[in-house]
């Protein structure tokens, strides 16, 4: 039980180191949107027309279906099948990682969206609402130890 304990908190740990150098990232979008904001001032996108609001309206659906679809990747990969019960607590830590790595790359996508939005039509408002939600997303899905200890603990699924 211990060494068990031992790969979860070692698990965690490096998760959770490249969960934040992925949150950093995200942060990062931030200073390079106020860099082409302050250097290129007034800064309204680098289209050379006006952005279609349909446009705009389908990139904050797509950064809102995220949600949805990050819930359901995680339930699809956290799934536990009878086989799954053997194949002990490295390979169980393997995959509480990745499902970390793959959550967070879902999480950041609305933030790269608003940052299409504002790279092409100069929409700061739109890319730092985008920004929150991503963050949102991060912080609602960084992995924790205790969740994961829980998920180590339940029996895999029979049949």
């Amino acid at each position: 039980m211990r060494d068990e304990t031992g790969h979860l908190e070692t698990g965690r740990r490096v998760a959770a180191m490249i969960y934040g150098a992925m949150m950093g990232s995200v942060l990062l979008y931030a200073v390079a949107v106020e860099v082409v904001n302050f250097s290129l001032a007034p800064f309204s996108g680098f289209a050379a027309r006006t952005m279609d609001p349909m446009v705009r309206y389908s990139l904050w659906g797509v950064a809102l279906l995220q949600i949805i679809l990050i819930a359901l990747v995680r339930r699809s990969l956290l799934a536990k099948s009878a086989g799954s019960a053997s194949a002990g607590p490295v390979a169980s830590v393997a995959k509480l990682i990745t499902v970390a790595i793959v959550t967070a790359a879902l999480a950041e996508i609305p933030a790269i969206l608003g940052l299409v939005l504002f790279m092409v039509s100069g929409l700061r408002a739109d890319f730092y609402g985008l920004l929150t939600l991503s963050l949102a997303l991060l912080a609602t899905w960084f992995p924790r130890l205790e969740s994961w200890r829980e998920w180590a603990a339940e029996p895999p699924a029979s049949g």
